[in-house]
């Protein structure tokens, strides 16, 4: 067997001695837990403990704690002799008189995180939620937990520089509510009701810098005004906001020093010239997934700062000459998922100069014209209408690192096919396609360090092993010289020709299989086989890395089912990352917590059952 197929580890952490903490688990501590006793579970709280430097620690509470496991959680930090600094709660069912006095449970509090609040009622806040807190709380965020309006308590709290009260049921911002929040650079009340905001209620935010304010909140003039009093504002996003119908000039006329502005999953039909004129500082600019089919000549005309910008999920249909004049410092082109047939040739003329990025993911293209972008590093033609790609459709991209071409129709590559790309190219997938055979690409690209060839109906012949003897002398030279290469998803690059090879992994087939292909005598019918196979009852102990299925392939018991081929507004980053990267360390907790109970039930229920087994 060939060792091609990189195997990723799946941190999976439980309650264990030597926690870093006692009584308190770190889920980034114990990778390899080894057995699992039934103190081990009944014992187990579900509020873990991260350390964050030498004094500091996280504690997070998933799906299933309650406030007994929040107070035990806390009580271990201090007898410990550390400080809590971050608290985050996710799915916690809170009892009738609400959130506790954290300033209690954790004096030096500096980031609080409360989210998906169990049951329809509104979370209660207490006027002592955040008493003894007023100076040292820098974040908090409430999302998902039927908020009505903004809890009184949260006044008293005039250090917090970020803010999150998303996805609950406001329906106004009155003019109290942020008069002393001067030190506020974050504010996220997406996903809302909100129809109004009481004048001049964001005129203390004079240190706000992004406002994410989208996701079905209503933009009508109180709230256009309020937020044109922002001068400080860099990111604005008003993504999936309802009332948007054509870009708001008259609100940019008043923050033009913003520099990134999102207004996908809007209502916008086109796109004129002079809209985006004010916006001299604008870097990003996210118009993904609204109406538009047509975009005049010189509609971003000024935007001459301008390094990303994101058209994909629209209808645009044809690209008029002139289009992207203006934006001389673009280095990002997203046109996805539109309806785009043909190209013209001078395009993108305007663009040479720095365009690095540029895809145009399923749109009907079966033909790529020169286009003149030399300076392209990466390019995705993924799920386009290719029939096959050659040489001379490829020459403008001499420095060209990443190529998609995977889910077309691409029935043929040549040797020669990225002789252009051959000391630059270093990721290319050429996944889903209609390829039979394969040259020796690995030979022809010294400079590859990902492949993806897989889901092919490849013919195992005299011919493919080629390509086999190509990744192993490749996997070899990486070893010796300490380089990158991976072959991505070997274990869907399998023989669909000869029968008697189907469904084999091709780097793993053995070397004399790879025979002459003779369609006449190729048959489904397999030699018969006999089998005989004994069953042994026994107890075997049970380890988490047993839980992983197929040492050789990436999959694991929580594969997800394959997905439709649609676009996914959520998949690029948004204004709401900023807070993810200056906030608090939930998120990736959470994730593994979420595989951590998932994977405690599983191996409750394989216990349980061996132990009737045995008993019967």
């Amino acid at each position: 067997m060939r060792p091609l197929v990189a195997i990723f580890l799946v941190q999976l952490c439980f309650v264990a001695v030597g926690a870093a903490i006692p009584n308190c688990p770190d889920l980034d501590v114990l990778e390899n837990q080894s057995d699992l006793s039934q103190d081990d579970l009944n014992n187990l709280i579900l509020c873990f403990c991260k350390p964050d430097d030498k004094e500091k620690v996280v504690i997070s509470c998933l799906y299933g704690s309650n406030l007994d496991h929040l107070m035990k959680a806390t009580e271990a930090v201090k007898n410990a002799s550390l400080i809590t600094s971050s608290i985050s709660i996710q799915h916690m069912e809170f009892p009738d008189g609400g959130l506790p006095e954290f300033g209690k449970l954790a004096p030096d509090l500096k980031s609080l995180e409360i989210k998906e609040c169990s049951g329809q009622d509104e979370l209660k806040v207490g006027d002592d939620s955040f008493k003894g807190l007023e100076q040292t709380l820098r974040n908090l965020t409430i999302h998902a937990c039927n908020l009505q309006t903004i809890p009184p308590s949260v006044d008293s709290l005039e250090n917090l520089e970020t803010v999150v009260f998303s996805n609950n049921k406001l329906d106004s911002l009155g003019v109290d509510q942020f008069k002393n929040k001067k030190q506020l650079s974050y504010l996220d009340v997406s996903g809302n009701f909100i129809t109004s905001i009481e004048e001049k209620a964001f005129e203390p935010l004079t240190s706000l810098e992004t406002l994410v304010i989208g996701e079905h909140n209503f933009i009508n003039e109180t709230v256009v005004e309020e937020i044109g009093r922002l001068k400080a504002l860099k990111t604005l996003d008003l993504s999936r906001a309802d009332g948007i119908f054509q870009p708001p000039e008259t609100l940019f006329k008043e923050i033009p020093q913003i520099e990134v502005l999102k207004l996908s999953g809007c209502s916008i039909p086109t796109l004129e010239p002079g809209q985006f004129a004010t916006l001299k500082k604008l870097k990003e600019l996210d118009l993904r997934v609204n109406l538009i089919e047509n975009i005049t000549a010189y509609a971003f005309d000024g935007l001459e700062s301008l390094t990303r910008l994101s058209l994909a999920g629209n209808f645009i249909s044809k690209l008029e000459p002139d289009v992207f004049f203006g934006l001389s410092s673009l280095e990002e082109l997203d046109l996805g998922w539109n309806e785009i047939k043909t190209i013209p040739t001078d395009v993108f003329k305007p663009l040479t100069d720095k365009l690095k990025t540029i895809s145009l993911r399923n749109n009907p293209i079966s033909e790529l014209p020169s286009t003149g972008l030399g300076m392209l590093e990466k390019l995705s033609l993924a799920e386009c209408g290719f029939t096959s790609i050659s040489a001379d459709q490829l020459k403008d991209y001499p420095k060209l690192e990443e190529l998609d071409l995977s889910k077309c129709n691409i029935s043929n590559i040549v040797e020669n096919t990225f002789e252009n790309q051959k000391d630059s190219l270093k990721k290319l997938n050429l996944q889903k396609n209609k390829l039979k055979s394969l040259p020796n690409l690995i030979k022809n690209l010294p400079a590859i360090e990902s492949l993806d060839v897989s889901s092919n109906p490849y013919r195992c012949d005299g011919e493919l092993v080629n390509f086999v003897f190509g990744v192993e002398d490749r996997v070899k030279k990486a070893e010796e010289n300490g380089n990158s290469f991976f072959v991505a998803n070997t274990n869907e690059t399998v023989c669909d020709r000869p029968y008697t090879l189907r469904g084999e992994q091709i780097l793993q087939v053995e070397v004399e299989k790879f025979q002459p292909y003779d369609e006449k005598s190729d048959t489904t019918t397999a030699p018969s086989t006999t089998t005989t196979s004994t069953v042994e009852e026994t107890t075997t102990e049970l380890k988490i890395p047993d839980l992983l299925v197929g040492s050789r392939t990436n999959d694991t018991l929580f594969k997800e089912e394959p997905r439709r081929d649609v676009y996914d507004l959520s998949k690029t980053d948004d204004a709401k990352g900023v807070y993810n990267q200056k906030g608090t360390y939930a998120v990736p907790i959470t994730i593994g917590a979420i595989g951590l109970v998932t994977v405690i039930v599983i191996v409750a229920v394989v216990l349980f059952i061996k132990v009737r087994d045995i008993e019967k």
